[in-house]
């Protein structure tokens, strides 16, 4: 159920709004042309709950997300995570990173509140349980 790419041991060179936008199409495509193993990853998630939830996925709105990635400023705080989400944007550190990490991190950040059970959203260690299954160590 791998999604992700294998990760080469480089640093790659340090990011910018210009290497996230030549990799928003992979990723697009990536969620389109995967969508029926990500749907299978949040349905064996499912699995541990009591009552089975209804579950929908939101490519759309990830797709959205993946299109309004920004590049931000790397701060201390910044240097403890390679991206971060809500249900509308990303934002990535201008940090070192080669062209399949920055291909990984906006997929596993678009694949943050893709998905809800009973119109809720999922908790985090949830979602990281499914971009775990999906091939990312998170």
């Amino acid at each position: 159920m791998n999604i992700f790419p294998i990760y080469p041991d480089t640093s790659g060179s340090f990011v910018s709004q210009r290497r996230i936008n030549k990799q928003k199409e992979l990723v697009i495509k990536i969620l389109k042309e995967k969508q029926p193993q990500i749907l299978k990853a949040f349905k064996q998630l499912a699995k541990k709950y009591t009552n089975a939830p209804k579950i929908k996925l939101h490519i759309d709105e990830a797709i959205e997300k993946v299109k309004n990635t920004k590049v931000i400023k790397v701060t201390s705080k910044s240097d403890d995570y390679h991206g971060e989400s809500d249900n509308y944007r990303m934002w990535i550190p201008a940090a070192k990173m080669n062209d399949k990490y920055l291909l990984g991190t906006m997929l596993h950040e678009a694949l943050h509140y893709i998905c809800t059970f009973n119109n809720r959203d999922i908790c985090c260690k949830d979602e990281h349980f499914v971009i775990a299954l999906l091939g990312d160590d998170c």
